[in-house]
């Protein structure tokens, strides 16, 4: 499999919105929310270095942020509101809290604030740290990361084509992943700090990262909004477009009247 250097959609006009996703996927996970949002703002969204030729070069959430602020500052872009899912979340709140100037809201999306326990660290080492190796990911990795990703009523069609990109990829760029995000801080203390509108979204059937992460968050951030999603996994964008795109969508008309 053949990797980009680099791969951005940047569509519409307006007040800027960026995207990261998580673990796994690719900017195309947003693609139903910025096909709607673009009539009215700028959207950029971008795949992470994991999907690029760039892969396995990660090691923290810091090289997330510098990423995210290089996509930013390529588009000339100053100021934003930054929408991260899973590790994309992640590393949202540490950008948000390293440059406050940059960020006009955030979107924290199928994520958390708090750090990996040392059973979490001990079952995805188990699964993840032998991956630091030439060939593709996997059929167990790919097969133990379906019930993470997705819910129970994901569609067939909607697994398949994310499974098929997974077993096409390079084991290494998982481990960059993986690597980026195990030893993030716990940022729940830290969540005060954050005074722009956030909005929370988060699937109720979320197996990857439980719901009761988002409820810790939005009971801490100062200027929160919650919108559980229904019948959703971990994928909200995907399994439940609709919904999701609307609160985005609804919420951005809020920050930006």
């Amino acid at each position: 499999m053949t990797l980009p250097e680099s791969d951005i959609a940047d569509v519409g006009r307006g007040p800027a919105v960026l995207f990261s996703h998580g673990t796994l996927l690719d900017r195309t996970m947003f693609a139903p929310q910025t096909a709607v949002l673009a009539e009215r703002y700028r959207t950029l969204a971008y795949t992470s270095r994991a999907g690029t030729s760039r892969y396995g070069t990660e090691r923290s959430l810091d090289d997330l942020v510098d990423d995210c602020l290089a996509v930013a500052d390529g588009a000339r872009i100053e100021r934003f509101v930054l929408v991260g899912m899973s590790v994309g979340g992640f590393m949202a709140v540490e950008l948000a809290l390293r440059y406050p100037q940059r960020v006009a809201g955030l979107v924290l999306m199928s994520t958390q604030a708090a750090a990996y326990t040392a059973e979490e660290h001990e079952t995805f080492g188990a699964l993840l740290e032998p991956l630091d190796r030439d060939g593709p990911i996997p059929e167990h990795v790919v097969e133990a990361f379906v019930p993470v990703i997705f819910g129970k009523q994901a569609p067939d069609e909607l697994v398949e084509r994310w499974t098929t990109r997974w077993r096409q990829r390079p084991a290494r760029s998982l481990y960059g992943e993986y690597r980026s995000w195990i030893d993030k801080p716990d940022r729940l203390p830290d969540l005060e700090r954050l005074t722009v509108p956030t909005l929370v979204v988060h699937g109720e059937g979320d197996d990857g990262i439980a719901i009761r992460h988002a409820h810790d968050m939005h009971a801490r951030l100062p200027r929160s909004t919650f919108v559980p999603i229904a019948d959703s996994g971990h994928l909200v964008t995907e399994e439940q477009p609709e919904a999701v795109t609307r609160a985005i969508a609804n919420w951005l008309g809020e920050i930006h009247e």
